[in-house]
């Protein structure tokens, strides 16, 4: 099969697109009598099937709220904040983070429907191909992996969605469908696609990471079987992910790579989407969201700082997100300095004295082209700016062009700074464009599922998979496997990777979260605000600036409200109760 690489604008889809597949009649550009003969024909239908999975999951222009998928997976948990400029920044985002959506919010619908619409993609190909070909046969089992890990999402998120597999009448529906029986049919759609779809070919097989493998659908079906409690499926499907030889976590020197451009496609990864810059696509077509993903995740630092760090390659961010104390001050305490843990955030004295400014440079006086001095403060005083050699920290500690300077101070930031997810220089193209592929699963994800089911049955094999994942984070190493040391790995490794609030769920883990919204953090800089010799972070904390009620409620919030887009036409679908 040749190599699929995927621009970061996904065209109109092959067979045609909807507002909502499960509600609007289809209409298709393609007649289907004319098309799926061939296996080039099928080739070419399974690209469509790539495509909406950018599409609906990454690069949809229509996704205002910047990567939905990513946003409903996160903010639930006990590790972030929504923040922004301040409480009416990003409504429906900070809704989910505080626990007071509704059926009308715009993230859970946008990610809903990004997910039928990839089933909906899906089930036009596996409808309409005849497996009567190893090509036709592999393309069918590319696409019903991809639709049971739609389906996987969507059990993940709300619980009891429909079960969607063909292509539906347009005055179709569907009812909800069971958790534990949706979960059962993904496993069992992914382990018969993996008998009959390639393996990656080795640890250095880019291709192998870029599409539906064997790898992926063992995957697949193995965190299925996990989240349904069968532990025993799961050990047997991880197990073979494992033994296959094609995938190895990287070297701990180049963990932070993993999310950035340098990582794309390595050992590590086992299914990414392919991004790559298409100079035929003019920038105002370039998909909304993977180009705004970074400003709205990305550091408010263009009016907030005094100075641009040198490690950040956005132009600009608008502070939309920030780890929460609590969870840094327990990484910091189970692993200090470890090379993971650096990479993921900066304590305030390596914000300051560690992370490399623009403005972090001894000040000199300013001339124009002529040699004369500049004023353009009109203060009498010649101009003086940061463009000598580097401070050193005596420097740092008393320079007015680093730190926040901003007497706003950083709404729902909380004296740690997170980075694992900043964009560096080199993901960037034009410097705007992120080129950073999306990542549905790595490596180390497999190794503490696995070693998960292993410590619910009592079984020794999983320890070493934990030990190899604490050795490369430079973390403390367990000398035995329980369900806490797992708990607590997975939430330092996987940390902002769409796995913790799921997680949450069926661990029925609630402490942290019962309280979300109701204390919000602003962080200040009082060298600037307070007029300190030196620079020093501290946080003001609001009570009252959320009026309605907000903070998790068992019995209610344990699953996503199901899009009134969808149930007010649908009256089959029953609300789940943080819809109501």
């Amino acid at each position: 099969m040749k190599k699929i690489i995927l621009p970061l604008l996904c065209v109109a889809m092959l067979f045609g697109a909807c507002e909502d597949r499960l509600e609007v009649v289809q209409k298709g550009v393609i007649s289907k009598d004319d098309f799926y003969k061939t296996d080039a024909d099928a080739e070419n239908a399974l690209v469509n099937v790539y495509s909406s999975l950018a599409y609906n999951i990454y690069s949809n222009p229509e996704m205002q709220v910047y990567q939905p998928y990513r946003l409903v997976f996160n903010l639930c948990g006990d590790d972030m904040y929504q923040g922004g400029s301040d409480i009416t920044d990003f409504p429906d985002a900070q809704a989910l983070n505080y626990f007071s959506y509704g059926s009308q919010n715009k993230v859970i619908e946008l990610a809903y429907g990004g997910l039928y619409g990839l089933i909906y993609d899906s089930n036009l190909v596996i409808d309409n191909i005849m497996p009567d070909s190893e090509v036709k046969t592999r393309v069918l089992a590319e696409a019903r992996t991809l639709r049971a890990w739609a389906h996987l999402m969507l059990a993940i998120g709300w619980g009891t969605p429909p079960l969607v597999d063909q292509v539906l009448p347009s005055n179709a529906q569907p009812t909800n469908t069971p958790h534990d029986e949706l979960l059962a049919w993904v496993a069992a759609e992914a382990e018969e696609c993996a008998s009959v779809l390639s393996e990656r070919l080795d640890k250095t097989d880019k291709e192998g990471a870029s599409k539906v493998t064997r790898g992926l659908a063992y995957t697949i079906a193995g965190k299925a079987r996990l989240f349904m409690k069968d532990y025993a499926g799961a050990k047997e499907n991880l197990k073979k992910v494992i033994s296959s030889g094609k995938y190895d976590l990287v070297p701990t020197d180049r963990w932070a790579n993993l999310f950035h451009s340098s990582g794309d496609l390595c050992e590590e990864m086992i299914f990414q989407i392919n991004t790559v810059w298409d100079v035929n696509v003019g920038f105002g077509l370039i998909g909304r969201t993977p180009f705004q993903f970074d400003k709205h995740w990305n550091w408010a630092f263009r009016d907030r700082f005094a100075s641009k760090p040198t490690n950040n390659g956005a132009t600009e961010g608008w502070g939309a997100h920030a780890i929460r104390k609590d969870f840094a001050e327990k990484m910091l305490a189970n692993e200090g300095d470890s090379p993971r843990r650096k990479a993921t955030f900066y304590t305030p004295d390596e914000f300051f004295y560690e992370m490399l400014w623009d403005g972090g440079k001894e000040r000199m006086p300013v001339f124009d082209a002529d040699g004369k001095p500049v004023d353009d403060d009109k203060d009498g005083k010649q101009d003086m700016k940061p463009t000598g050699p580097r401070l050193d920290r005596a420097g740092l500690e008393v320079s007015p062009d680093i730190g926040l300077d901003d007497v706003r101070g950083l709404f729902c930031q909380d004296m740690y700074f997170a980075h694992k997810h900043i964009v560096w220089p080199e993901d960037m193209q034009m410097g705007i464009i992120n080129l950073r592929n999306f990542t549905f699963y790595r490596y180390a994800e497999v190794l503490l599922m696995y070693a998960e089911a292993c410590a619910m049955t009592n079984d020794p094999d999983g320890l070493q998979y934990l030990q190899k994942i604490q050795t490369r984070a430079g973390a403390p190493v367990a000398s035995a496997l329980t369900l806490d040391e797992v708990k607590k790995e997975k939430g330092f490794e996987m940390w902002l990777e769409e796995v913790r609030w799921a997680d949450m769920v069926r661990w029925g883990d609630f402490s942290g979260v019962v309280d979300n919204g109701k204390s919000l953090p602003s962080t200040f800089d009082a060298f600037f605000t307070k007029g300190e010799e030196k620079h020093r972070l501290y946080v003001e904390y609001a009570t009252d600036l959320n009026k309605g009620t907000v903070g998790f409620q068992q019995g209610k919030h344990e699953y996503l409200a199901f899009p009134y887009k969808s149930t007010s036409i649908n009256p089959n679908i029953v609300q789940n109760p943080s819809g109501l």
